[in-house]
């Protein structure tokens, strides 16, 4: 809407858009413009505009983060503190813990909790993610509460959702638990950032890929950028060891 309102004020058809035009736009707004890429592509497929290019954004370092004291601090509070609602302790630590996205978090069901003796996993991407015991006892009352829920709803949902929202047929909507962690002062972007850059100071990109069910490429990432920004960090870290 922006470039069409631009278009507008400028006169030029959309059929006239030239490339030149068009990257007098792109430069003079922020960067966030170039996603009208998808856009561009759309009314080139429909002949609106002619072999019109506009570049794919740089991938964007991360930025956001606590002191990892502090997500310490955080990840106690939802290990420990029984008076914060379940559904925000389980997944504050695993983002606080595992550097998982609350989206992905969002998208397990009760087939993806993985019970083997004393041992819990998760299923995560075809691999599975083995939890330490304080955060496999929260995951194992989670999904006890999931499976009731299901057992209740099976009429009005076809997925046994981990996280079920008031719709059974859907999980709980992640703006409503960022809410919620936001509140309580718990994890969210920057304590998810934190958690990963302490895991890529120690693992490799292979091995974080698995315990943050990501992709091989964006682990890569996260490892290049430790080793790009974060060399004092990790130097401490090392020092802190006993």
């Amino acid at each position: 809407m922006e470039l069409l309102t631009w278009l507008d004020e400028q006169g030029i058809a959309l059929p006239d858009l030239k490339q030149t035009n068009l990257e007098q736009w792109l430069v003079s707004g922020p960067p966030n413009r170039r996603d009208v890429r998808v856009f561009v592509l759309w009314t080139n497929e429909r002949g609106l505009t002619s072999s019109l290019e506009v570049p794919t954004r740089s991938p964007e370092d991360p930025a956001t983060f606590i002191e990892d004291d502090d997500r310490v601090e955080q990840l106690r509070r939802c290990v420990n503190d029984a008076t914060l609602p379940l559904d925000v302790r389980v997944i504050g630590s695993l983002v606080l813990l595992m550097g998982l996205q609350v989206t992905r978090i969002l998208e397990l069901t009760v087939d993806d909790v993985v019970m083997q003796d004393s041992a819990v996993q998760l299923k995560l991407d075809g691999g599975f993610l083995t939890l330490p015991p304080r955060l496999a006892h929260l995951v194992r009352q989670q999904l006890h509460h999931a499976e009731d829920a299901w057992e209740s709803n099976r009429a009005a949902s076809t997925i046994p959702w981990l996280f079920a929202g008031l719709n059974p047929a859907r999980p709980i909507q992640s703006q409503y638990i960022y809410l919620k962690l936001r509140r309580l002062g718990l994890g969210g972007l920057a304590g998810r950032n934190t958690a990963r850059l302490a895991l890529a100071a120690d693992v490799p990109a292979s091995i974080l890929a698995v315990l943050t069910g990501t992709s091989i490429d964006n682990a890569t990432d996260w490892a290049n950028f430790v080793k790009r920004n974060w060399t004092d960090y990790i130097a401490r870290r090392a020092q802190d060891r006993p």
